[in-house]
């Protein structure tokens, strides 16, 4: 118990408020940073990758645009127009989705309330996740 006591002190001697917001400031460009090339690599593989990230191709999905979906059976839905993802679209999307987990803000919990498990960012951007053709 002294042990601990005593390092507990030592560290909280030892914090500089200057160097600890310094070193804030630094963490949140690094953040900023690596948000932007993650919003990057998702733009380049959605817009131009045939929709899919890497992960996304391997689970047999791709993200089209998506005015309307409807229903015709369980587990299948029309999406019309069914279309590549423009760059346009692929950033918003992109930029929505990665700043609102940067803040903190479970988007894809979203998923849950909209109809055909879409999330805020599709929404808002006009996609869908679907699966891709012959993939079953």
């Amino acid at each position: 118990r002294d042990i601990s006591k005593f390092a507990m002190h030592y560290i909280i001697e030892e914090i500089d408020e200057d160097t600890s917001m310094e070193d804030l400031q630094k963490m949140m460009i690094v953040a900023l940073i690596y948000r932007l090339l993650v919003c990057f690599y998702e733009i380049i593989c959605i817009w131009g990758a045939g929709g899919a990230t890497p992960g996304k191709f391997l689970l047999g999905l791709r993200v089209v645009t998506c005015e309307t979906s409807v229903l015709i059976a369980p587990s299948r839905v029309l999406v019309i127009p069914s279309s590549n993802v423009s760059m346009t679209t692929s950033t918003v999307r992109a930029l929505i989705k990665n700043f609102s987990i940067a803040s903190f803000f479970p988007a894809f919990i979203t998923l849950l309330f909209f109809q055909h498990n879409r999330t805020a960012y599709d929404i808002v951007a006009g996609t869908i996740v679907v699966r891709r053709n012959g993939v079953r």
